[in-house]
């Protein structure tokens, strides 16, 4: 805990409170506040007791200058603990100021709600900050300079400079590169239109992130603010940018009307609008004028050479439709595709492969098709094995056709990628796919969770885990980026902060695959079975909690119960899930059978063999000489990394 403080001024330091299982969050926060030269009294220790050490802390929070609790699940879930105590101090001492005085600055680092947080209440009468995993950007920090009311950082701290590949940071002069495109009102008649408002501001939006020199905020987590009454200011904070895009859309028969603006996040002061009449054909030619228009505003700020610019936008926008109704059927795939579940990924299949049929030229939706085709191959546990073929043979299909059409088009890389990593286990293929949807799409989300995975495959766990942090950090409410980062974090031995990013995902999406089963996988890292089991209870079993099963009641000991699980997982998912039965027969200790299941898995094709190789289930098997001739035999020793 830092404890500088000169006693001739008064103190401006920040008092850190949070919860231990918040430590590697709270730790990132302080790190970029005394990066840019602020006082951080943060305890670093875990070892929080002693009359000395208590008399310091409430010395520390009766003089400090700001009080920064740290709120998320741990603290809803602990009825106890010093921080605490720490709340109800800083709380007490509230009392004693005028209303208007700066004192309490909450924040939360994941999606809890004001609403229901356990919180004294005066911590509800002041803005909430939410800074996902404790990523904080550079808006924050500004902020509170100004509430200590220092002057800002002159010049950028290295960590503020950007990663190869990454976007550039809302930081200083920065921050007026970043843009968040919201969610377009449907201003039609028909509701069912609600597809196509969310479709163009959504089209947009993937073309801005295609400026390499933009910081654009994800999808998911901008439309997060639809339908609610938030300011300028708290979208613009929330979501890390200077600039908001807003607009509506009325479609009328084949026309349609769109109207677009742009605010400044720190005034609310619009300085951009538009208004447009085109027919629908023309949409997506509307989207790249928009897309101009808005970069032309932005212009002195971006330092970019307008032709170059004027070029990305032009291909960003390829590989549309002039098709209303094709159009309309690619919107409601999309719709279902973001579920990320078992039930929705059918009509993801249906809506995309109808787009198909009304354009054969429309790439977008060929590669939105063969996503489809894949998810059901790797999560559908209940799928047949003629059906199994079936599927990969129409995504390998569409992700050709998609690719054939327009080469450089992310969305279709992304596509072909699942198939080489996955299915073929390609691992040099899977790569170079990565690293080209990476030089063309850095700030996409779904393409840093596809180098996360390569990164794994690679055996490169902090460089995924790097990867997965900076695709949550970009869509901090995106469900598949949540699952993405809690895998990434049970490989790199954190547990805790797994079950946290499961919790997380679970809210999100309740009924999406690994909502509960991930956190059982979480304790079963930490040797914790009981626990594993016990968060099961009450959840209808699929392959993935019959796995987690299998494996849980085994650990304690009840070798019936992991049978019956085991023999259930088998029977119902022996096709789809070769890999997890192996893991489970490697665990139990019964090595052949462990490798008669690992070889079927590879027979299979099963997807999880490409990204499974580090998991610790596994370890019975690694002093076998068969291990490491299946791995070679699969060319696994690729040394390349992204």
């Amino acid at each position: 805990m830092s404890d500088r403080q000169d006693p001739n001024r008064p103190a401006r330091a920040i008092f850190l409170s949070y919860a231990s299982q918040d430590a590697a969050a709270a730790k990132r926060i302080s790190d970029e506040l005394t990066a840019s030269g602020l006082e951080v009294w943060f305890d670093q220790s875990e070892l929080r007791g002693g009359d000395a050490w208590d008399q310091k802390i409430r010395r520390q929070i009766k003089e400090c200058a700001l009080f920064m609790p740290v709120i998320s699940a741990f603290t809803q879930t602990r009825a106890e603990g010093y921080f605490r105590l720490e709340w109800h101090l800083a709380e007490q001492r509230t009392y004693l100021m005028a209303h208007d005085q700066a004192f309490i600055v909450p924040v939360v680092v994941d999606d809890t709600t004001d609403s229901v947080a356990r919180v004294p209440e005066r911590f509800r009468e002041r803005q909430w900050t939410r800074l996902p995993g404790g990523s904080t950007p550079r808006e924050f920090v500004l902020r509170i300079q100004q509430l200590l009311d220092l002057e800002p950082a002159a010049a950028p701290r290295a960590a503020e400079r950007p990663v190869a590949g990454a976007q550039a940071p809302a930081s200083g002069a920065s921050g007026e590169k970043s843009v968040a495109v919201l969610a377009f009102a449907n201003l039609s008649d028909d509701k069912e239109n609600e597809y196509f408002s969310d479709g163009v501001s959504d089209e947009l939006l993937t073309v801005l992130q295609r400026i390499p020199c933009l910081r654009v905020a994800a999808r998911t987590s901008a439309f997060s603010f639809k339908g609610k009454n938030a300011t300028a200011q708290e979208m613009g904070l929330k979501l890390g940018v200077a600039n908001l895009i807003e607009g509506s859309v009325q479609k009328s028969g084949n026309r349609v009307k769109i109207s677009a603006r742009m605010s400044r996040v720190s005034t609310g002061e619009m300085h951009w609008s538009r208004s447009y009449t085109r027919e629908i054909t023309d949409v997506f030619a509307l989207q790249e004028e928009l897309a101009l228009a808005i970069v032309g505003e932005l212009r002195g700020k971006l330092g970019a050479d307008p032709g170059e610019v004027a070029a990305l936008v032009h291909e960003a926008a390829k590989g549309g439709t002039r098709d209303p109704e094709a159009y309309q059927q690619y919107l409601m795939g999309r719709f279902h595709s973001a579920r990320f579940s078992a039930e929705s990924a059918p009509s993801a299949v249906e809506y995309h492969g109808r787009a198909t049929e009304l354009d054969p030229s429309f790439a977008l939706a060929w590669a939105s098709l063969a996503i489809a085709h894949t998810w059901i191959c790797g999560y559908d546990g209940s799928v047949t094995r003629e059906k199994f073929e079936s599927h990969l043979a129409l995504a390998r299909a569409a992700s050709d056709r998609a690719l054939a059409l327009e080469p450089d088009l992310p969305l279709g890389l992304y596509a072909r990628f699942w198939l080489q990593l996955g299915f073929d286990y390609d691992w040099k293929g899977a790569a170079a796919t990565a690293r080209r949807a990476l030089e063309l799409a850095p700030a996409d989300a779904d393409v840093l969770e596809m180098a996360c995975k390569m990164a794994g495959a690679l055996g490169d766990r902090p460089r995924a885990l790097e990867l997965a942090r900076r695709a949550v950090a970009l869509d901090p409410i995106n469900p598949k980026a949540r699952v993405t980062l809690a895998l990434a974090l049970n490989l790199s031995g954190l547990p805790a902060e797994a079950r946290a990013e499961c919790a997380r995902y679970a809210e999100l999406n309740p009924t999406g695959m690994f909502a509960r089963s991930g956190i059982g996988f979480s304790y079963i890292h930490e040797g914790k079975f009981a626990e594993a089991e016990k968060s099961l209870e009450g959840v209808a079993p699929d392959w993935s909690t019959l796995w987690v099963l299998a494996v849980a009641t085994f650990g304690q000991g009840k070798v019936a119960e992991s049978d019956e699980a085991l023999a259930k997982l088998i029977k119902f998912s022996a096709d789809t899930a070769a890999i997890q039965i192996s893991t489970v027969f490697a665990f139990r200790g019964e090595i052949d059978r462990a490798f008669e299941w690992l070889d079927r898995a590879r027979r299979q094709r099963d997807p999880g063999v490409a990204t499974m190789a580090a998991i610790p289930l596994f370890r019975n098997l690694h002093a076998d000489p068969r291990w490491n001739a299946f791995w070679q035999a699969l060319g696994r020793e690729l040394g390349s990394k992204l």
